[in-house]
């Protein structure tokens, strides 16, 4: 079943995703405080994170996959209208990111403003640039996820082993019909439960705790990944049926094996690079889209759920298409 379509579509026409210069993998990372045994690798399932180094600050890692985003989008950072930046690992009072990557870029007509959600900030980023573009005035944004994730980890802890960096984008724009390429953003879903706000938080040294039980903290993720999803779907009028893939934020392993039960997917529905990047946080589902774009898997017309959750605690999902790759956009698998 095909969803209705809108007089004014919201194209994404542009993605583009940006990891580290120094990527990790098991043997080069800093010792542990307590070494992990193999089965407890296995388990973690990450083989490489990047760490973010000289150079590669939240703008500029930022910069640089909004460049690659608006390559393939084919319009220069001049036309843009809105640029919206997620980011929470690195959140600053005074001064904040997003003009930052507006200067780097050179979008001198946009405004730009950033916005945290944790892990959901990309979607909410997305749910909000497209309300925007309902405005006539506003037919261009930029949406794009930047993480330190790495840097909310104790030193030595086995976070050091799951948490990575990176930043990915999409460029949105908006048509009447008259310029009909490009993928679609179809629809999207948001939602905050106040009543779980105090289940994670960063400690006074800068460092991720969570306040309940690893286990619960998978079960409540995939309820609410469910939840925001079966509300979606059934708003358009589809079905898991309906979907090609599933790409949702990584989170942890013990997150995706609850994600796969709460749906009910066959796992190979149900893609993550996961494994490659580690958990990058807001960034998670722009990088794994990039990714899965260029290996051939996800292809122009295929109908991908994204769904994510963050400490807060927030949720959010969007159904959209990919657009056709032109040009390089990650820089490496």
């Amino acid at each position: 079943m095909q969803p209705a379509r809108s007089s004014h579509d919201v194209r994404i026409t542009g993605f583009a995703s940006y990891l580290p210069a120094l990527m990790h993998d098991n043997t080069t990372l800093p010792p542990l405080d307590e070494p992990a045994a193999p089965d407890d690798l296995a388990r973690i399932g990450v083989l490489r994170r990047g760490w973010a180094g000289d150079g590669e600050g939240i703008a500029e890692m930022a910069a640089i996959a909004a460049r690659r985003a608006l390559a393939r989008a084919r319009i220069a950072a001049a036309d843009l209208d809105v640029i919206i930046v997620a980011n929470w690992t690195q959140r600053r009072y005074l001064p904040e990111f997003a003009p930052t990557v507006k200067l780097l870029l050179g979008a001198g007509r946009a405004f730009a403003h950033e916005l945290g959600c944790a892990c959901a900030g990309f979607l909410y980023g997305l749910g909000t640039a497209s309300e925007f573009l309902r405005n006539p005035r506003y037919r261009r944004a930029l949406v794009v996820a930047s993480e330190h994730t790495s840097r909310r980890a104790r030193p030595g802890s086995r976070g050091t082993l799951i948490l990575g960096d990176a930043a990915g984008a999409f460029v949105l724009e908006r048509s009447g019909g008259e310029r009909a390429s490009g993928g679609r953003l179809i629809d999207y879903e948001l939602a905050c439960d106040g009543e779980h706000a105090g289940i994670m938080e960063i400690s006074d040294e800068g460092w991720v705790h969570t306040r309940i039980a690893q286990r619960e903290l998978c079960a409540l993720a995939a309820r609410s990944i469910a939840e925001v999803s079966g509300r979606l779907l059934a708003r358009n009028h589809l079905t898991l049926a309906d979907v090609t893939w599933v790409i949702p934020h990584s989170g942890t392993a013990g997150v995706q094996a609850a994600i796969v039960r709460v749906f009910a997917l066959p796992p190979e529905r149900i893609l993550t690079n996961y494994a490659s990047v580690g958990n990058v946080s807001s960034a998670s589902i722009p990088v794994a889209v990039d990714h899965f774009v260029a290996s051939g898997l996800v292809r122009p017309g295929d109908v991908v759920l994204s769904a994510a959750v963050g400490g807060g605690w927030y949720a959010a999902a969007a159904l959209y298409t990919v657009a056709e790759v032109a040009g390089p956009g990650e820089a490496r698998a």
